[in-house]
Order: structure tokens, then sequence, then C-alpha cells
């Protein structure tokens, strides 16, 4: 049985969500069309139920120090009203603690937003640094919820709601905003899809009140299944699938760091050692040329029946109509537009090896 569950699991049961665990939460996995739901995104609008992510509130005399040593981008001149996503917090070794977003909600508060298997590992790790630095760290991930309203047709609804919402940058935010519906914690021009988008962080109530808005004013309520299709077509990464504590960014290609504009934070000198002396694996993408099952998480990718790497994450797309996904290979293979083969329970498919994104979303 999940841990938890999400705050607004009254309203997807209203809606006929198929519920299921992932992170040890019980969520929305899809409405009975998660393709559809992947493609209402790309073409229109779809919100989603977030609030299994991690959020933990940084704050006091030495928040701005403190948080910029333990995450890999440069967050000195972060701004009140300002985000950095992706970025990530990396251990001695520079493998991902975990990817995260920075918020900075005013000057000595931020929130630290990640994935949320780690909710915990993030919290013990940011404990286990703060020693020496004058700070509070406070987990609201229960006492909060999460939505997301994504697609080319959001910023009209967002603007509905909130005040000066569709006049945001992307990255930036809204901290502590009034809506129709209740005060706002944040509200920001962000999401995970690759399409315009918002974020909406508040009290169970408040976002509840705006999830149901959403849905009444046209969003196709979407899962976390559409929400893994979009995340693959863009080569966005998952935690646990294509990035764990034994990958570094280099091998992920993964630009979550600062390097000249930064002088020091946890993971830096591992990460100088990556890049002078190399990397054996690379993180590369790839599409079928013809019909395949997907594959599974660990499948071999070969080239003349020679193992070179393996696969991550994989799903059908949609808007392609092929089968995409992603893993690691040799660096000595990772040559794109390259045909390899994947193996799926003993057969050989054939796929070329492609760059991210796999999709190229039609507006912002």
């Amino acid at each position: 049985m999940p841990k938890f569950s999400t705050p607004l699991l009254d309203i997807h049961e209203e809606k006929g969500a198929s519920l299921g665990e992932f992170a040890n939460w019980k969520m929305p996995i899809d409405y009975g069309d998660m393709l559809g739901e992947a493609l209402a995104t790309r073409s229109k609008m779809t919100v989603f139920d977030i609030s299994h992510l991690t959020r933990i509130i940084v704050e006091g005399e030495d928040s701005k120090k403190f948080v910029n040593w333990i995450v890999a981008k440069n967050i000195a001149k972060l701004a009140p009203g300002w985000m950095i996503a992706p970025t990530a917090m990396l251990n001695e070794n520079a493998g991902f603690v975990d990817d995260v977003a920075v918020y900075c909600l005013e000057n000595g508060k931020y929130m630290i937003v990640g994935n949320a298997i780690n909710k915990e590992k993030d919290l013990e790790w940011l404990s286990a640094h703060s020693s020496g630095f004058n700070v509070k760290i406070r987990d609201i991930t229960e006492e909060t919820a999460m939505i997301a309203l994504q697609g080319p047709k959001s910023p009209s609804l967002a603007a509905e709601v909130v005040s000066g919402i569709e006049d945001l940058a992307p990255l930036q935010i809204l901290a502590t905003t009034k809506s129709d519906f209740g005060e706002i914690l944040v509200a920001s021009k962000s999401g995970w899809t690759g399409e315009p988008g918002f974020e909406f962080i508040g009290s169970p109530e408040t976002i509840g009140k705006l999830l149901r808005h959403f849905l009444d004013k046209g969003a196709t309520p979407a899962g976390l299944g559409a929400r893994d299709i979009l995340r693959i077509e863009m080569g966005f990464c998952l935690y646990g699938e294509d990035i764990d504590e034994n990958v570094t960014p280099i091998e992920a290609r993964y630009w979550v760091f600062s390097w000249k504009k930064k002088e020091e934070y946890i993971g830096k000198d591992a990460l100088h050692r990556k890049i002078v002396e190399g990397v054996d694996l690379l993180r590369v993408g790839f599409e079928a040329k013809a019909r395949m099952p997907i594959p599974r998480h660990r499948a071999k990718i070969r080239v003349d029946g020679r193992e070179i790497g393996y696969v991550t994450s994989s799903t059908f797309s949609p808007v392609l109509k092929k089968v995409v996904g992603m893993g690691y290979v040799k660096a000595s293979h990772a040559i794109f537009n390259v045909r390899v083969n994947v193996d799926v329970r003993g057969r050989l498919y054939q796929v070329t090896l492609k760059d991210f994104p796999f999709v190229k979303p039609k507006t912002g």
C-alpha cells in the first residue's frame, strides 16, 4: 500500500481516474486514454496533479550561501520572483542525489522541489550538510498540493484566475499571490512537458478549487502516464530510471550545473575529473525504424551482436506514432543517426540513435 495519497484524491475519483502507486504515492495514472492525454497537452491544454513532488523550504540568514553550496547551478544572483530549473544536488562523486528546482520566494527564503522518491533522502542530505549554516529546513510536501496546467491554450485560462501570470517570463514566479480561490503560495511559468504552462502550489483546499475550475473550463485531466510520455518525447530524465547516485551530469548530458561562474559546490571537483578523464557511457535517444514493442528498463542495445549499452526509458510517442526512448551507450558508439538494435525479450529490433528532443513543441 502507498504510504501517501494526493490530497486531491476525491477529485480524481469523481473524474474516473485509474489510480496507482508511484514513488510510494497513490496518484492518478491516467483517465482511460494516456496517449490522448499526451496529445491534448501538445495541442490544447491539460491539468496534472503533481502533489507527489517533494517540497522543502530553506530559510534563514545563511540560506542563499547554503543553497548555493548544495546545488550545482549558481543561485547567488537568483532574485525573489524567479526560479532555476533544472539543477541538481550532487554527491561528492558528482552523482545525482536528486535533480531539483530552486525557487526564491523572498530574500532569505527558498523552496527546493525534488522527486517524490527522494523526499527522505533529500531532507537527510540537506540536514547533514547544514552544519555551520544558520538555516531552517522544513518539509511542506504533505501540507500543500501542486498542479500543472500545460499546453498551448493554458496561458489564457491561467490568466483568468491569477492576475499578472500571463506576463511572466519562463521560470518567473509569483509568490504568495491571491486568486479567486484563495492564496497561492507559488504560481510559476514552468512545467515538465516542453509546452507552455504553469505550476501552482498552495493549500490542498485552494489548489483543489483551482483544479476543479480548470477542469470546468475545459482542461483535460491528465495522469502521470501521459506526463511520462511527454517527458520522454522531450528527452527529460526521470530519477531512478535515467539518473541516480552513480550517474553524473556528464554521462547523462544533463546540463544542471554551473562551471566557470561558480567557484564551489558539492561535487564540482569530481565533475572536473570526469571532464578531464572522459566518460565510458553517454546518454542518447533512439527512435524505432518500424513497429516494435516498448523496451523494458535495462534492455540491451547491440551493434552487430556486440553489447554497447542499455535502455533506461522508452514509450510510444503518439505524435511521432513510433517507439522512442533513451539509454546509455559506450561513448565510442554515441553517434547520432547510426542504426543499432535493441534486444526485446530475445528479439532484435532496429532503432536509430538520436539527440533530444524527439518532438519540438510548436509554441513556447
